[in-house]
Parts: C-alpha cells; structure tokens; sequence
C-alpha cells in the first residue's frame, strides 16, 4: 500500500487545478481540528476541497480520494505507510480526504492524524458524516461545513454574467430572465453548465438519494413504500406536510407503515440533503410536534413554471446559507418564514395590485405575534407598503438574494 500512496501524493503534486467557480463557502483548515465538508450529493464538495489547496497554497496541502480503486483493501495496518509518504513529501500541514468514510474506523484515523498536528479536511457521503454519526473519538474536535447547490449569486458567475447592474429596463429584464433560469434549472453545478441535461441529472441524482443514502443506508426493506412516501413528500414541496395527513394516506394505498416509520422515512431525506423541513413557530415543545413545512434542496425539483413555489424554495435554502433557522408561522393565516429579526412573506408579485391581500393580513398577524420586522419578497416589486399602520418593505428576490453575502463561518457547527 506504500506504494500507492506514493503514487496519490506524485499525481497530486503534478496536478494543476480545473476551471471552478469560486464558492463562497470558505473552509479554513485548522491544526488539531478536522473539518468536514457536507451537503447534498454532487453539489461540488470535491471541487471546494480544491478550492481549499488554491486558497491556501498547494505545497502546504495533500488531497487524497479514498475512493481510488488502488486503494481496495485499505486498513488501519496502513496507517504507518501513510505517515511515511506524508514525511517524504515534507509534510505539508494540512490534508484534504475525500470520500473518507471509505477507510475502516475513518473516525480513529483522523483523530490520530490530529493528535499529529495535522489540519484535516473531510469530504465524503453526508449521511456518514452528518453530526449524528460522528465517531466518540472525535468529539470536540470536528466542524461541519455544509455546502448547498449553486446560490444565485454563483449562478451568475458559472454563467459569467458578472455582477448585475438593473440600472436600465433592459438589463434589468436580463437579470429577471436569468433569475428565472436559475429558478428553473437549478443550482446545481452540473445542471448550471449543462442545462440541457439538467432533467435528467436531477432525476439520477434523486434515485441515488432513494436507493444508494435511503434504501441502502438504512436497510429499507420496502422500497415501494419509500418511492410513495418520497412522491407524497416532493407534491407538498413549499407547503406543510403532515406524517398524520401521510400514514393516512398511505394505509388507504395498501401501505400499512407506523407513523414512527414515516416519521423516519423523512428524517432519512433530511440527512441526505434531500430535503429541508422547517418546524412551526412557537414556544417551547409544542411546535417541534406540529407538522413541518417542506422544501427541496434545489429549486429545480419543482415543477416548471410553478414560480412562486420556486422563489419561495429559494428563499428557504438563501437563509439557510446566511446561518439562519427559519421556521413558519400559522395562525388565522400563514407566514413563509420567520428568523431571528424578521416575518417573511414570498410573492410572485410585480405589482401591488397583484399581491392577495391575505398575504398582507397573515404578515401583520406574525409580526404581532412574534415582534419581527416585516419583509415582503417580491417578483419585481420595490416599494413600501403599509399594512395595519405598519411599513412593509417589498423587495424583489433578485435584489435580496445579492444583498448578502455569507460570511466565513456560518453554515457550522462545532462537536
């Protein structure tokens, strides 16, 4: 196996890096700690690992994929060998290993590698490692990065749009056109430069999260009653979804599952970056208990042309990049998301006479009940509005999607 290494650290140290888009997650590797890079499946996880070497120098980094055939065989025997190859090359400090859920006992051996000194950054299947299968060795000292598909900000520089300027009607119906591309194709990087394939993409990478993260990870033994949960689920995208309302449902189509296996069932798309559920708002226990609203991981699983369920699927994900927590808000109406500081309420709206007054009415009840400051997010309309004495302010989607860009370290979580 010495061998093989030997040849893993030439190849790297020839390699010359592809064209990337830059993604604005950044991952910053830290002595004594390992970080691990999660998120839904080809989302470029590989390609921020690279990003990683070019960003803080090659020759102060060895990648390694774990994944290579000529590593077959792989045990902790090896381990000696590798440190070998790691001295011969002058031991650069930090160490990016993909797919490292493919080293028997991974956990011990990135700990070791730690407890050397070195900076290590993991790549690799999500559901194994997901904060709740971290191995016990390295508790305390492991940092979850998650990387989502392209935001529209990156959609712009994939396509080199470079950055917008709505000064003009013209360039503003541009920009407007490119958000609805980005809302119909995706974020996803393959989908982004390869649009024409972009249905079919998407569709391998859903059976792969059904068959290879769901069925196979979890040794579903009825995968008919998965494929008809996951198609209950992908109808209710952008609207709540009730394991109640399911196992109904279910029972009536011949599929006589617990609502603790349904339960699961969902949990399961989670943790594969399938899906994104968002508990009501409330306090204390009562709302964890409540059904969850829903969303997919790309606002491309929704079907064309539905919009407004697409801007909202976009706003979802955007707040999930920012740090955010959001949940919803139900009362005599709805609120798409309520965070930290704000109500927020999505519209494919251009006009104000094209907003349904309800929306209006639902914004004002969650800001009286949860003290949040109103934000209406719109299609193409910028103004303020004022609803119940209170200001609203409309602001186009495209608009608050470039507003921010997220920072350093959000999106972790420390172990």
């Amino acid at each position: 196996m010495e061998h093989v290494f030997r040849e893993l650290v030439a190849e790297w140290l020839e390699w010359r890096p592809p064209a990337m888009v830059e993604r604005e997650l950044l991952v910053e590797p830290v002595e004594g700690l390992a970080a691990a890079v999660v998120g839904p499946r080809r989302a470029g996880k590989t390609y921020l690992l690279y990003q990683t070497a070019v960003k803080i120098g090659r020759a102060r980094a060895i990648y390694i994929n774990f994944e290579d055939v000529r590593l077959a065989g792989l045990s902790p025997r090896h381990f000696g060998a590798f440190l070998k190859v790691l001295a011969e090359a002058g031991n650069p400090p930090v160490l990016l290993l993909d797919e490292v859920q493919n080293i028997p006992r991974w956990g011990r051996w990135v700990r070791t590698l730690l407890d050397r000194r070195y900076a290590v950054v993991v790549a690799g299947s999500s559901s194994r490692l997901t904060l709740r299968e971290v191995p016990t060795e390295l508790r305390g000292r492991y940092l979850s990065h998650v990387l989502l598909p392209f935001s529209f900000r990156e959609f712009l520089k994939a396509r080199g749009l470079g950055p917008p300027s709505p000064a003009t009607p013209a360039s503003r119906g541009r920009l407007l056109a490119a958000l609805r591309e980005y809302l119909e194709v995706g974020g996803y990087p393959e989908a982004v430069l390869h649009p024409d394939l972009a249905p079919a993409l998407l569709k391998s990478y859903r059976d792969a999260v059904a068959y290879r993260d769901v069925v196979e990870r979890h040794r579903v033994r009825d995968a008919a009653s998965l494929e008809l949960f996951i198609s209950m689920a992908e109808a209710s995208f952008a609207g709540v979804f009730s394991i109640s309302a399911a196992h109904r449902r279910m029972k009536a189509a011949g599929f006589d599952k617990s609502k603790k296996t349904l339960a699961n069932y969902l949990k399961y798309l989670e943790e594969a970056y399938y899906i994104v559920a968002l508990p009501k708002w409330g306090f204390g226990k009562t709302s964890l208990l409540q059904p969850k609203k829903i969303y997919p991981i790309d606002p491309a699983y929704i079907p064309r042309g539905q919009m407004g369920r697409k801007m909202e699927t976009a706003v979802a994900l955007e707040l999930l990049r920012r740090g955010e927590a959001p949940r919803y808000f139900k009362g005599r109406g709805e609120v798409d998301f309520v965070t930290d500081a704000e109500a927020v309420q999505v519209t494919y709206a251009s006009a104000i006479d094209e907003i349904d007054r309800r929306e209006l009415k639902s914004l004002a009840e969650a800001v009286e009940a949860t003290g949040r400051r109103p934000l209406l997010i719109t299609w193409d309309l910028e103004d303020v509005l004022e609803v119940r004495g209170a200001k609203v302010e409309a602001i186009p989607l495209w608009r608050w999607l470039l507003s921010q860009t997220p920072g350093r370290t959000e999106a972790q979580t420390t172990v």
